[in-house]
Parts: C-alpha cells; sequence; structure tokens
C-alpha cells in the first residue's frame, strides 16, 4: 500500500508552526494552556514522539490518548478519565483534543514508507493503519470477515480492524495518505460520541483538532483538517485553515 506522488499534493506545515499556530487560534477561541486539559490522540508509533512532546510544552502537560492507529480505543473509561481531570479552578472547564493519525513520506513522494533510525530500509508507516488494509484485502470476501473476533494475543490490533471494517468494508483500497485523512474523521466520529456520552454538555468545554502527521525525511509536516469545538453547549465545525 505505498502511494507515489511528488510529496506536494496538499499543503503541509511543519509540525512546531502548526502547533504554535493552533494553540494562538485556540487562544482566541476561548481555550488556555493551563486552564484546558490538553489531550492527544494519536499512534502509539515512535515516530509521534515529537507531536506529544510537543502538546505537552505548548498546553502544560497533556493526557495520552494514544493506541495503535489513533484510533480512540481508551473509549468511555478514558474519556470518563479526561473529564474527571480538567481543572475545576478556572473560568470554565475545557478539553483540548489534538486528533492526528499519521503517514510516512519518503523523499521520492511515496506514502506509507518511512526511514526510521538504525533501519536499513524503509519500513510502514502508520504501520497499524496499513497491517490492517493488507488484512482487509486479504479478507474481502469472506463473509466471515465482517465478524473480528479479537485476538487476545493482539487485541488491540483486532479492534482497530474492527473499527476500519464496519466503517467501509473496502477502506483497503484508499492510498496510505487517504486511509490517514479517513482515519482522521473516524476519530472525530468516535471522540464526539464519548464525548456526548457524558450528561455535562454545559460544564465542559471541547475542542477537537483534527490533521495528519506526516513524517518525512525532513522532519514532521502536518496537513490540517477540520476542528469541532462545543462552548456552553453550542457545538461549531470550523473547516480546515
Amino acid at each position: 500500500m505505498a502511494h507515489t506522488g511528488t510529496g506536494n499534493d496538499v499543503s503541509s506545515t511543519p509540525l512546531a508552526e502548526y502547533l504554535a499556530e493552533r494553540t494562538r487560534w485556540l487562544n482566541a477561541e476561548g481555550f488556555h494552556p493551563g486552564e484546558a486539559l490538553a489531550v492527544t490522540a494519536s499512534c502509539r508509533d515512535e515516530l509521534v514522539a515529537d507531536l506529544r512532546a510537543g502538546v505537552r510544552r505548548w498546553w502544560d502537560n497533556a493526557f495520552d490518548f494514544s493506541s495503535l492507529s489513533g484510533l480512540p480505543l481508551a473509549g468511555v473509561t478514558g474519556m470518563r478519565a479526561v473529564l474527571d481531570h480538567t481543572p475545576e479552578e478556572v473560568r470554565r472547564q475545557q478539553v483540548v483534543v489534538f486528533a492526528m493519525p499519521h503517514v510516512g513520506l519518503l523523499p521520492d513522494g511515496t506514502y506509507g514508507q518511512v526511514m526510521r533510525r538504525g533501519r536499513s530500509h524503509a519500513t510502514a508507516a502508520c504501520g497499524s493503519l496499513i497491517a490492517a488494509a493488507a488484512w482487509a484485502e486479504d479478507a474481502a470476501g469472506d463473509p466471515m470477515a465482517a465478524e473480528v473476533q479479537i485476538d487476545p494475543l493482539d487485541p488491540e490490533q483486532s479492534l482497530v480492524r474492527a473499527r476500519l471494517l464496519r466503517s467501509d468494508s473496502q477502506f483497503f483500497r484508499r492510498s496510505p495518505l487517504a486511509l490517514a485523512q479517513w482515519v482522521a474523521e473516524l476519530m472525530l466520529v468516535d471522540l464526539w460520541r464519548l464525548v456526548e456520552s457524558f450528561g455535562r454538555v454545559q460544564d465542559v468545554d471541547v475542542a477537537v483538532i483534527l490533521a495528519v502527521l506526516v513524517n518525512g525525511a525532513d522532519g514532521d509536516t502536518v496537513l490540517p483538517s477540520r476542528s469541532r469545538m462545543r462552548r456552553q453547549g453550542v457545538v461549531v465545525d470550523v473547516p480546515a485553515s
């Protein structure tokens, strides 16, 4: 599942610049470091460490919602912890979620592969998403595939497969970049369902920032996507900018 392009098909922003800009924008929208609890929803991959560290620097620490693929598999228990950990001695309780799956990019414009430090050849990124796509392609046409069983030796990846397959049985046909962008949208759906599973609409303001992290040879960049905010119970979707 490699895709070759120029690497400039969509406009990207260096990670550090993106986090600075999004933080300024969130401040203008009423979400403030020191008052909001930041959350990172991203893949467990070591390639994503700079994202998690950057969010912590800007937002005075962060709750780690990470899973294989970035999907919010911590579920209701994880979201309950987030809402229970938000600072109370503030004007309003606030949560800011940076939801960002990732994709590798080689110098020749190939998405879905990355040169990791110390490795002699390129490897998959996001490995979890690409492995799930390969599995789904092999299972295509199998009527039992829709009933994904939880493998006790691979429980988290089993959940990734099930979630993706439930939304699109042909998801394996997407290129690695398109797959990551699609997963970002699934993350918003799932995160928002978790947010709304608690009846504290008026008590906690929430912002979910969607994007795709691109791990390239020259460093990490970000492909922005849309955002969703709930302030004092009013929900607003904000297009990518």
